[in-house]
């Protein structure tokens, strides 16, 4: 090391450049998302903000077009202004959907005109909205008061428009009454109730504007920060590039150029790629290393392919005793409690069926007892073979425990397709089994519960209850009609 000192001066030169350049690059990248995010943040802000004025204005503007419709009711006495108030009203209600076009200017411009029809779209009530667009409590609060207010309010202006509607009445309208209902809508209790609601709309706007601009106010100094940041960042990153590229072009560009045509041939699989540039400078060292790491990690690699290979076999003789039965090679419990989920789950989303069919073997302890261990095991591997050999692709049969299977029947709709492969293991079952070690034929039957999704039952802890409830069933069935023939 002491031989060379520019060699270690240029390499840490180097490093601490790249340090810098990183660092620069991932302070700028993070900026930059974080700007991407705070403008999406800002964005979402302001347009719940938006949003929430816009109902209140809502509010308030629905108010004052019942107010305005119920006192030219009252003064002209015509009729249209009192259906305009009660689509108003039914339009607060979400009884009504809003019309066409329907804004501040709306009455200015169509009450001399035919009303326009109601958009084709579900309408919902000022309550509902105003529940759902998330205001703070004590906002929620007084527009839940205004609105009471407002519906209060209603009252009195249905009242008055009560007093001077004279269709259907026989007598006419006295002076005295249109009066009434004049002050009952211009009155000083009038002006102080409409106060009320007013009031309560005003202080829940500036609310908001002040929350909001207490929320965005610091996010977009945080962002401007954020900017500047990022571009001071990518100034540096820049300038500092262009002088690394000044100062060590010559110097560096062939031996990078090596460097980049080794990676690019590893990268296509030549691990056997060396560079070699065979002189005393810092590349040469750094040649050198890599050409070594290049034979380590050869050598590392098909140690590792060989190793993989090993795990994968072993793993894959792990998981299958893990999930089969280790004398007849059948799925065990735990696989078929797995099946049995997925084959419900597909069941479900297709509206399908499926059968579950339990099955004792009635005469295999004896055999056992008599025979021996070994006997008993030659026919469990018989018994799981024919059960497996009979049933489609898509069915699971597995051991469960001692001399009970389970057979899972996806796709099985009904009682009567599942009797009939009922009726077809019990004929299969009933075959001679040979045992090889005493020469002899044994016959074994056995006892076969069913359970039928989704008739019997919407799950598995049921589906199995009710299949092994009907095998017990079937077992008694058998004791009591010994030699009755079974099937369907």
């Amino acid at each position: 090391m002491s031989k060379n000192p520019p060699t270690m001066l240029f390499r840490t030169k180097l490093a601490l450049n790249l340090i810098a350049q990183i660092v620069l690059v991932l302070v700028a990248t993070a900026a930059v998302g974080y700007l991407v995010a705070g403008y999406r943040s800002l964005l979402e802000l302001q347009r719940q903000f938006q949003q929430r004025d816009q109902l209140v204005a809502q509010l308030q503007r629905s108010s004052d077009e019942l107010t305005r419709m119920a006192r030219l009711f009252v003064v002209s006495r015509d009729a249209q202004f009192a259906d305009h108030y009660r689509e108003v009203a039914r339009m607060r209600e979400g009884l009504q959907s809003e019309p066409e076009g329907y804004d501040e200017v709306y009455w200015d411009l169509a009450l001399d005109q035919p009303r326009a029809a109601g958009r084709p779209v579900a309408a919902r009530a000022m309550q509902a909205k105003l529940q759902d667009a998330g205001f703070a409590p004590e906002d929620y609060a007084r527009l839940a008061e205004a609105l009471r207010r407002s519906e209060a309010l209603m009252k009195v202006e249905q009242q008055a428009m009560g007093r001077v509607d004279t269709r259907g009445s026989t007598h006419p309208l006295s002076e005295e009454e249109w009066k009434e209902a004049l002050d009952m809508l211009h009155g000083p209790a009038y002006r102080h109730a409409k106060a009320e609601i007013m009031g309560p709309l005003r202080a829940v706007r500036q609310s908001l504007k002040a929350g909001h601009e207490a929320v965005i106010q610091p996010l977009k100094d945080n962002l401007r920060f954020t900017a500047w940041l990022a571009i001071v960042c990518l100034v540096f990153t820049g300038g500092n590039a262009v002088f690394m590229a000044m100062r060590y072009d010559r110097s560096v560009r062939r031996p990078v150029e090596m460097l980049r045509h080794w990676a690019r041939q590893v990268r296509k699989g030549q691990q056997s790629q060396r560079i070699s540039l065979g002189h005393s400078s810092e590349f040469g060292e750094l040649s050198q290393a890599i050409d070594e790491m290049a034979e380590s990690v050869e050598r590392s690699l098909d140690e590792l392919k060989e190793e993989v290979a090993r795990r994968a076999r072993a793993e894959q003789v792990v998981r299958h005793l893990a999930n089969h039965d280790a004398l007849t090679g059948l799925p065990s419990l735990r696989l078929l409690h797995d099946r049995l989920d997925r084959a419900l789950a597909q069941a479900q989303r297709k509206s399908q069926g499926l059968a579950l069919i339990f099955v004792d073997l009635n005469d295999f302890k004896p055999i056992n007892d008599r025979y021996g261990h070994e006997a008993g095991d030659q026919v469990l591997k018989v018994v799981a073979q024919r059960l497996a050999a009979s049933l489609r692709e898509a069915d699971t049969v597995g051991r469960i425990g001692g001399d009970e299977f389970l057979v899972l029947l996806p796709d099985v709709d009904s009682l009567v397709q599942a009797q009939q492969v009922k009726a077809k293991l019990v004929a299969l079952l009933e075959q001679p089994i040979f045992i090889s070690v005493h020469n002899l034929a044994v016959r074994v039957t056995a006892a076969m519960g069913i359970a039928v999704y989704p008739v019997m039952a919407n799950d598995a802890q049921g589906l199995m209850r009710i299949a092994d409830q009907d095998m017990y069933r079937d077992k008694a069935e058998m004791r009591s009609h010994p030699g009755a023939g079974r099937g369907a």
